[in-house]
């Protein structure tokens, strides 16, 4: 799958408002990807991936790399030494102590200096390059979605290594090389005081030999799962026969079942996690039955899962 039909493919999945951004750490002397463009001002790392996710394509030497501890991080420049000291953090009121900032400066990722020449960006449908990462700008419940879809080709719960400081150049970028794995993060004080990521934006960076994977489990989940949740359809309605906390009620439910509008079809049965249904034959016809009304626990799976909306689940009132 080529990297325009998987910006397609993601963007339909996820309901994405902003492209994927492909990235690429070049190396010196590699040749410089078609239709990249430099840019006429310096730009931070982070804002470079803002930029780009607008629909630019960018190359940035050193020389366009406006901040100096993210072009070090990212293994294009030699770090000054006052950025290694740890003293602008202190400095920027961001750490308390010189010993805590050189404990975040070691332990976090970093491409020894020289390692990189340049950074090419493009957003994914146009990049004409293989990117290292692939970095999204999502809403929490797309993250969500990325994840599941992760979950899904392996099975795993992932383990994410972030920060609040040096987050789309550490993070983002060279944690997801260094480890080849998916990768989250909220920002830092630059990525947000200098860009325009909304407040209620994250990232999510991927590995780009992850990407067909993901996409591939994607299409799947929106098949049924995604639409889902975003119908919302475990809602319970309007609450009745409210009672205050000091007084006894019943936590009982009573189910019903329109046996003309169900047509036997046993998602009930199959979905209920308490098995609280089974299957009744009714004037020659399997009709759904709570026949273990005990058993229900109100989690509104049944009434979810029904395509013809045939079930009916409320509060036995005392």
């Amino acid at each position: 799958m080529d990297n325009q039909r998987m910006a397609e493919a993601l963007r339909r999945t996820l309901g994405l408002r902003w492209s994927p951004v492909a990235l690429r750490l070049l190396k010196r002397g590699e040749e410089i990807p078609k239709g990249l463009v430099e840019p006429p001002m310096p730009l931070r790392h982070c804002q470079s991936i803002i930029v780009a996710r607008r629909g630019n394509s960018l190359y940035l030497p050193p020389r366009k790399h406006a901040c100096p501890d993210g072009a070090g991080i990212l293994g294009l420049v030699e770090m000054s030494p006052k950025l290694r000291s740890g003293e602008l953090y202190l400095l920027f009121k961001k750490l308390p102590n010189l010993e805590c900032a050189r404990k975040m400066i070691a332990g976090r990722p970093e491409f020894a200096p020289g390692s990189y020449a340049a950074t090419a960006l493009a957003p994914l449908e146009t990049a004409a390059f293989v990117p290292d990462v692939v970095i999204f700008t999502l809403w929490p419940e797309q993250a969500m979605w990325l994840c599941c879809a992760q979950t899904y080709t392996s099975g795993e719960r992932q383990v994410f290594y972030t920060s609040g400081y040096n987050s789309t150049c550490a993070d983002l970028t060279v944690k997801v090389m260094q480890s080849g794995k998916m990768n989250i993060s909220f920002g830092c004080y630059g990525a947000r005081a200098s860009s325009e990521i909304d407040d209620f934006e994250l990232y999510v960076s991927v590995p780009y030999g992850m990407l067909p994977l993901l996409v591939e489990a994607l299409e799947k989940l929106a098949l049924k799962s995604i639409p889902e949740e975003r119908n919302k359809i475990y809602i319970h309605p309007v609450m009745d026969n409210v009672s205050k906390p000091s007084e006894e009620a019943s936590g009982a439910v009573e189910l019903e079942v329109n046996w003309e509008a169900c047509d036997g079809c046993g998602l009930c049965q199959a979905f209920c996690p308490g098995n609280v249904f089974e299957m009744k034959t009714v004037n020659r016809a399997k009709k759904a039955y709570p026949a273990f009304v005990e058993r229900c626990s109100a989690c509104y799976t049944c009434v979810g899962q029904c395509p013809h909306k045939a079930i009916q689940l409320r509060h036995r009132g005392v």
